[in-house]
Formats: structure tokens, C-alpha cells, sequence
């Protein structure tokens, strides 16, 4: 995330920082943050930026959609599974690009200059799919830390009493800032957080939790996105089959031209 960062006037010094922002940026908006998948994933680097309303900025020959939208069990669904647009996120709950596009935590008013066009991308596809305008499909990735594998377990254990959106939306809500395995997922946090979902049978969900009941999903989520050619890096869109940029503009535009 943006920092500040004090070097001295020399000339290697500044060119180096020079290539990290633009790496920075690249990553950002050319699909996120993340390691290399199987390697069988391509992607189209003459994409326009993120914000400027293309659709299909992005695409990949090797990743295997259907792997995800045939697999409900592993990749919760909302919305109609007739709709004409069928929006995917590949996500991690730690990742802060992931925070910054779901929109919910406090602290992502601070970044509006520079992530403006991210800001919300996948709360305004979980909105659309709620009001019945299209499928969103999450994928709950889990590379970034243990945290991230507790946080996916946590929105597991939730499905199983058919909470995973709640769950999903607290445990963004939930966080701190774009920092990772700092504590704010951990067991007994997360715990926390399920206690204010409403309906929600928490000494069911603290036992699931606890026994690491879902694990084996969240280890599922990740082959299975891995086996399918798919490169691991959230946050990453698609539009009916096709890679987009995470902007809300980008995504948008690909739902209507479905």
C-alpha cells in the first residue's frame, strides 16, 4: 500500500524506486498480487488500464472457467444461475487490493486518489448479483498466510448454516487495514466476527472452526483453481469466460455487452 519513503539523492536509488512504482501500478491493475499458478496461464499485457471502460481487457487460453462455475460447493454463488452475465472474483480475505474492491473497510476512503477505480469493484458486482442482474461467483483463495487459510475456513463454516455472504462481507468489514497475519484473522477474531451475524448458530460455527472442519474445501478451492491453468493473483475478474480489468468500469462494461 502507499507509503512513505525517505532515500538518499542518488541517482540507482531513484531509478530503483522509479521500477518498483511502476510494477506496483502494473501489478495492481493487470490482476493483483499473487505467485504463479500451474504457468499455464497467459495474459494479454497490452491491456488498457484499469478504469478506462474496455471490456476484456485481459484473457487467458488456459484457465478453465467451468471448473468454477460448475462447482457451487467450492465457489459460492448469488444471483440467478440463468443470468446473462456470469461474474467470477478470485480473491484472497487478506489480500488488501481484495479489501479495496470489496469496498467495506473503513480505511479504504484513504485511498480513493489512488485506487478510485478499484474502490468497490466487487461490492458493486455482489450488489448486482443480490438485486438479480447477474451471477457472482467468489473464490476464496488462500496464499497470502495462515490468516488467509482461517479467514477461508471461517466463510466455509458460515455456508454450512448458509451464511457464506455474511460472513464474507463481516470478515472485509472486519478489517483493520491493508497489512497481513497481523492477528486480525485469527481464530479467536474471527470468532468475534461471527458473532454478529444474524442467525447464525456461532457454537456450531466456533466447533466447524476449531476442528478445522473445512479445511479440506479451502485446500480444494486452491488446487482446483491451480489444476484449471488459472493464474494465482487476486484480485482477478471475469466476465462470461473472459479476463477483465478489476475496475468497476471494466467489469461493468463486459456485464453489458453480455
Amino acid at each position: 500500500m502507499s507509503e512513505t519513503i525517505q532515500i538518499k539523492k542518488d541517482t540507482f536509488y531513484k531509478g530503483a524506486i522509479v521500477v518498483l512504482a511502476v510494477l506496483l501500478i502494473i501489478s495492481i491493475f493487470t490482476g493483483g498480487f499473487g505467485f504463479g499458478g500451474t504457468g499455464a496461464a497467459t495474459r494479454n499485457n497490452n491491456a488498457a488500464a484499469a478504469g478506462a471502460g474496455t471490456t476484456a481487457a485481459a484473457t487467458t487460453s488456459a484457465g478453465d472457467v467451468t471448473a468454477i462455475t460448475g462447482n457451487p460447493t467450492l465457489f459460492p454463488q448469488l444471483g440467478p444461475s440463468n443470468a446473462k452475465a456470469t461474474v467470477i472474483e478470485l480473491a484472497d480475505f487478506q489480500c488488501p487490493y481484495c479489501a479495496l474492491a470489496s469496498g467495506l473497510p473503513n480505511w479504504t476512503s484513504q485511498y480513493t486518489s489512488q485506487y478510485g477505480s478499484l474502490i468497490g469493484s466487487a461490492g458493486n458486482a455482489e450488489k448486482a448479483a443480490q438485486n438479480g442482474q447477474i451471477r457472482f461467483i467468489f473464490a476464496p483463495l488462500s496464499f497470502l498466510g495462515q490468516e488467509s487459510v482461517n479467514a477461508a475456513q471461517a466463510a466455509f463454516c458460515a455456508e454450512n448454516q448458509d451464511k457464506f455472504w455474511q460472513m464474507h462481507d463481516a470478515i472485509y468489514q472486519a478489517s483493520t487495514g491493508p497489512t497481513e497475519d497481523d492477528g486480525k484473522y485469527s481464530i479467536s477474531n474471527l470468532e468475534k466476527i461471527a458473532v454478529g451475524i444474524s442467525g447464525l448458530d456461532t457454537a456450531k460455527f466456533n466447533s466447524c472452526l476449531e476442528s478445522n472442519a473445512t479445511l479440506s474445501e479451502v485446500q480444494q478451492v486452491m488446487s482446483t483453481v491451480q489444476n484449471a491453468g488459472f493464474q494465482i493473483s487476486t484480485p482477478q475478474f471475469w466476465v462470461n469466460g473472459q479476463q477483465v480489468q478489476p475496475s468497476w468500469s471494466s467489469i461493468q462494461a463486459a456485464i453489458n455487452a453480455a
